[in-house]
């Protein structure tokens, strides 16, 4: 299962409430000529509750234990796509949001990423890497390291389940409806937002504040690319790490910020940085699975024989995502593409 064929599965898993989401009961967020007309804190809420109608409900987060062979992958993986889109929120938004709120909920979306991330990791493990390196070389053991990893699975669904079911779980998603203002139905009280500050102890209540805030966001992500952006080459795998991270900071708040931008810039500018992180991403697949492979109960010979085709694997992606963000643009560039704010 490749990381293209992933996203556009749990895209479409988003869209259905037969996989166990909320029905969008919410409205959508306003379009972008409405944004940049809004105010932050009225923004920031509209965003949350569209986010939050992708949270899991029903059987995953009322039940009291879920059977480990129930985890639907991809429903998995949208729910932590829209963690990640709450952390960008909370975090873009942060100079309107309660100091308090901002850290415990940032605290406890990590938790849930945490729980869940190694679920993530031995699928794309199980699904796509060892299959690709199974057609290359069939004369590996394959027999114990399909036990292995059964074993692996079985152990990070088991972490995953407890996560999903627990109270801990539960009481997040009902912090998060708190803070936000969020009813039961999806739809959205403002004045009943608990995160959010009073507007004397913000950077403003007009449009024209905001508008301030996104370009120096939008500047600050586009400044931390660089210069590991342009050296590849020269970073280690934690490095490149690193870089994946910040890629994601960059692009998530692109999207959370993007009536400020102007589409002739924002389209490649996201488009890049989507690219270089799946790239990045698979990568980091590969360096997960030469870590997970130290550990198999496979002779020597057999452990080297994968490592080094995971290894030619890594430089050959990293100089594939090299080339991609050569295709990002110069500051001067970014700068022109921003959109003023109104009022």
């Amino acid at each position: 299962m490749t990381r293209a064929t992933t996203a556009a599965n749990a895209a479409s898993a988003r869209g259905s409430p037969a996989h166990g989401h909320a029905e969008a009961a919410a409205p959508r967020p306003p379009g972008a000529k409405q944004a940049r007309r809004t105010s932050a804190a009225r923004l920031l809420v509209a965003l949350a509750a569209f986010a939050l109608t992708q949270w899991p409900t029903s059987r995953a987060a009322n039940a009291e234990s879920l059977p480990v062979e129930s985890i639907d992958p991809e429903a998995l993986h949208a729910l932590r796509i829209t963690a990640r889109r709450l952390r960008t929120l909370i975090d873009v938004f942060s100079p309107w949001i309660k100091p308090r709120w901002r850290r415990e909920l940032l605290e406890e979306l990590r938790w849930l990423g945490e729980s869940t991330g190694l679920t993530r990791d031995t699928d794309v493990l199980a699904t796509s890497t060892l299959p690709a390196l199974r057609a290359e070389y069939p004369d590996i053991d394959w027999p114990t390291v399909d036990a292995h990893v059964a074993k692996l699975r079985g152990d990070a669904n088991s972490m995953a389940a407890e996560a999903l079911t627990s109270a801990r779980q539960r009481a997040l998603h009902s912090r998060l409806r708190d803070a936000f203002g969020v009813r039961n139905d999806g739809s959205v009280a403002h004045r009943a937002a608990k995160a959010l500050r009073r507007p004397s102890r913000t950077p403003g209540k007009r449009p024209r504040a905001l508008a301030r805030h996104a370009h120096n966001v939008l500047r600050a992500r586009y400044i931390a690319l660089f210069p590991e952006a342009r050296q590849l080459a020269m970073l280690d795998t934690e490095q490149l790490h690193a870089l994946r991270v910040k890629l994601k900071q960059a692009r998530y708040s692109a999207e959370a910020l993007a009536p400020w931008m102007r589409k002739a810039v924002r389209s490649p500018y996201q488009d890049t940085l989507h690219a270089a992180q799946e790239l990045l991403g698979q990568l980091n697949d590969a360096v997960v699975a030469q870590r997970l492979i130290e550990a198999m109960p496979l002779s020597a010979a057999h452990r080297d024989t994968l490592a080094g085709r995971l290894d030619t694997l890594i430089v050959n992606t990293t100089s594939r995502a090299a080339h991609v963000l050569c295709h990002l643009p110069d500051a001067h560039t970014l700068e022109r593409g921003m959109r003023q704010g109104r009022g």
